[in-house]
This record gives structure tokens, C-alpha cells and sequence, in this order.
């Protein structure tokens, strides 16, 4: 195998040392290696990227470790050098004799060789947007612990809110919760509080009988304060991402009409897939990255089991948040084919990674410049389903079916069903 690149570095990266590994030398000669150390504060990688361009270097490859690649790539990128980041797990080094200095040297021979698959790595735009709404995703987890401990003191103290309302955090549960904070613990008082939306107003009394403690209000004072913090600070996020979205409304608008996604979560995709899709060969090769595609293991023309592949577990995050929405969209597409799915495949998670898979790939024909429409909601004839799916169950069983008269041989006897589901003999 021929070299592909005359100059190239290879650096395994760690939080506090580089180290790096400079291949010198013509396609058909053997290159002459040179061994650095850098530290990773900015001015010591500017000096090393100074160096390495000095040396003629033109391309630097190295493994997407953690965070630790983003301020190289970034400090490296501006200095001009072509700067790749692979997978870690497809440049494993050979095992044995394993030091930092040996991995640099294997990524910068493979890169020489062309053998490194890059990762996509948007532009600098693109990555304060990531930025925002990475940000605004862990607030939005943490206001979900914060409620978690919320309903953990309530039950505590014996307020059954959670089985009378559908959400404890609505407007009639708000009010409730900021008495108790107050102080208040007088069942008739908080009932008072609720509006009369509420179906089962007649047992919310009964629900905020309680025996709190002035500890129980404490807490729930403390929890509240903190909820709506993060409330205002989702809220302050949210400014912030519209700004920078406000570019590419047309395609939040778009991804807007697809069931289950909202404006929040299109400003995510945007975020992490951008607009370009040229670094996807499809839209497979796109659900693939976002990490809603199963792997493929197969063998002497079997297929074994395999798990979903890995990939960028932000956007995959999205799109299975996204897939909830639509299979509880009515009279939607999503909701047909999940419920089909479902009973094949026999697990209801293993639908919705499904169903996340067609809405990645409906997102990259979006962004590509397609339009979408809704197929609409598919419902087959109820008899039929009915006695595909019996017809499912028999075979697992191990019963025998002949042809389309829906005739089938268990045991030493034959019994035939009609189109209607029928026995008949």
C-alpha cells in the first residue's frame, strides 16, 4: 500500500499532554519520525502548531477523546492546519507495548495512509449553537430532578396531589405547592387553591389531608425557589438560541410540520445535524450518525443480534424525545406504523428507536431541501389485523398454516377459519 500524505501528525490526546507524533518523508520512502510533548494550555498549542506548520506539516489526525480534542482542533484549525478527528474505537492501537507516545505515532501512520475515517465536525457557528442547546437540554433535566424531589417531599407528607391531577406542576398545582411553601397545610385551604378543571375535584381534599411538618414547607420553599430559577434560566436560554436560529427559520418551520417535533427541539436538530448535509453519503448514512440506526452482524449469511449503533447522542437524545411525541400524535403517520411495529417487533422501546430512524431521515430530506407531508394515519381492516395477528401467535406455537383459505393442521386434526376470523370445521 502506497502513502497517500508526505507530512502528516498523529496525536493521542489526553486533559493536561499532548503527544505527538511528526511522519516526514516521500509516498515510497520511510518517513522519518519526530517525537513532541505539549502541554494543553492555549499558548503552548499555538507554539506547537507554529512548529508543526514550520515543519510542513499539513494534516493532524487524533481520537475524539471526551472533550479534551475541542480547544486542539479549535486552536489548530485557525492556524490553518487540516485537522481530522476520528473515532477512537476504529484506531485502536495493536496491543502490547502500549505508550502515549506509540498511539500518536499508529494515528499519525494510519493517517499517512489515508485510513482514518474523519468525524463530522460542524463550524464554529455551529458549535455555539451546541453550545446553547446542550445548555438548555441539562437545564431541562435538572428541572425534572428538581419536580422528582418536589412529589418525593409531598409524599412524605402525605399529599396524594399526584393521584387527583394530572400535573402536579399545573396551574392549579403551582398554587397549591406555593402555599405549602408558605406554610399552609390546611386541607380545606389548598383545596380552595384548585380550580374546578380539575375531573376528580371531589377528592382533592381527601388527596391534601396530610400531616406536614414547618421541615416539609421548608424544603418545599427551597425546591420552589429553585424551580423557578431554572425556569428563568431555560426561558433566558431560549432568547439567546432564537437569536441564533433566527437565520434558518424557514427550516424551523419545516421541521415544525413533522409530528412530534416542536420549534425547541427543531432549533436542536439544527444545532446538531446544521444545514449541510453533504457530509452524509443519505439519509441512512444520517440516521447511522444521529444513532437511531441497529448495527449489522452478520456472519455466513446469518444475522445475529446487534445493538443500535453509536452515534451523536445529543441529536439521538432529540429524536427519540421527538418519536414520544409523534406516536402520541393523533391520526398521525408515526402513531399508525408505531403501533404495528410494536406488536412485531414485541418491545415497545425497540418501535420508537424505530420510529426515531424515519423521522432521521425524514429531518435529512428536510434539510436537504424537500418538503414534507403527512402519509396520514394507517389503519388496515380490523378483521384482517386480527387474524394476521392470531395467525402470528399460532405459528409460534407451532402450528402449521397452509396457503390463504386460512387452513391450518395441529396434532392429528384439521381445522379451517374463514376471511372472518370463523372456525368452520
Amino acid at each position: 500500500m502506497q502513502a497517500l500524505k508526505t507530512h502528516v501528525a498523529g496525536v493521542d490526546v489526553h486533559k493536561d499532554i499532548l503527544a505527538i507524533t511528526v511522519l516526514i518523508g516521500m509516498p515510497d520512502e520511510e518517513p522519518v519520525a519526530h517525537h513532541f510533548e505539549c502541554l494543553t494550555f492555549t499558548e503552548d498549542l499555538l507554539a506547537m502548531g507554529i512548529k508543526m506548520k514550520e515543519m510542513g506539516v499539513t494534516d493532524v489526525a487524533m481520537e475524539s477523546t471526551g472533550i479534551y480534542w475541542k480547544p486542539v482542533f479549535n486552536v489548530w484549525d485557525k492556524l490553518g492546519l487540516k485537522v481530522i478527528v476520528g473515532n477512537a474505537s476504529h484506531i485502536k492501537n495493536v496491543p502490547g507495548r502500549k505508550t502515549d507516545i506509540k498511539d500518536s505515532q499508529w494515528i499519525a501512520e494510519l493517517h499517512r495512509y489515508g485510513l482514518i475515517r474523519a468525524s463530522f465536525v460542524p463550524d464554529g457557528e455551529f458549535q455555539r449553537m451546541r453550545l446553547l442547546s446542550r445548555h438548555r437540554t441539562n437545564l431541562t433535566e435538572d428541572l425534572a430532578a428538581v419536580k422528582n424531589r418536589i412529589q418525593k417531599v409531598l409524599e412524605d407528607g402525605n399529599i396524594k396531589l399526584g393521584s387527583v391531577v394530572s400535573d402536579v406542576f399545573g396551574v392549579s398545582g403551582i398554587q397549591i405547592l406555593n402555599l405549602i411553601a408558605e406554610g399552609v397545610s390546611r386541607p380545606d385551604t389548598l383545596a380552595a387553591a384548585a380550580t374546578t378543571k380539575i375531573k376528580r375535584i371531589g377528592e382533592v381534599k381527601k388527596a391534601l389531608t396530610n400531616c406536614l411538618t414547618t421541615e416539609h414547607c421548608f424544603v418545599v420553599k427551597e425546591l420552589m425557589t429553585q424551580y423557578r430559577d431554572i425556569q428563568a434560566r431555560i426561558e433566558s436560554v431560549d432568547k439567546e438560541l432564537f437569536a441564533k436560529v433566527k437565520p434558518y427559520a424557514h427550516l424551523v418551520e419545516k421541521l415544525d410540520e413533522i409530528p412530534g417535533i416542536d420549534v425547541i427541539l427543531a432549533m436542536g436538530i439544527i444545532a446538531e445535524a446544521t444545514t449541510d448535509t453533504s457530509a452524509f453519503r443519505d439519509e441512512r448514512t444520517f440516521a447511522a450518525w444521529a444513532g437511531v440506526a441497529p448495527g449489522n452482524n452478520e456472519s455466513a449469511g446469518k444475522k445475529k443480534r446487534s445493538k443500535t449503533r453509536y452515534g451523536n447522542p445529543a441529536l439521538r437524545k432529540i429524536l427519540i424525545q421527538a418519536a414520544h411525541g409523534a406516536i402520541h400524535t393523533k391520526k398521525s403517520f408515526y402513531r399508525s406504523k408505531y403501533n404495528k411495529l410494536a406488536f412485531r417487533m414485541g418491545s415497545k422501546n425497540k418501535a420508537k428507536v424505530a420510529i426515531a430512524n424515519r423521522l432521521a431521515r425524514v429531518v435529512y430530506k428536510i434539510l436537504a431541501g424537500s418538503q414534507y407531508k403527512d402519509l396520514g394515519y394507517m389503519r388496515g381492516d380490523p378483521k384482517e389485523e386480527k387474524i394476521k395477528r392470531l395467525f402470528t401467535q399460532l405459528r409460534a406455537l407451532g402450528v402449521e398454516i397452509n396457503g390463504h383459505t386460512h387452513q391450518f393442521i395441529h396434532a392429528s386434526r384439521k381445522v379451517k377459519v374463514d376471511d372472518s376470523g370463523v372456525i368452520t370445521g
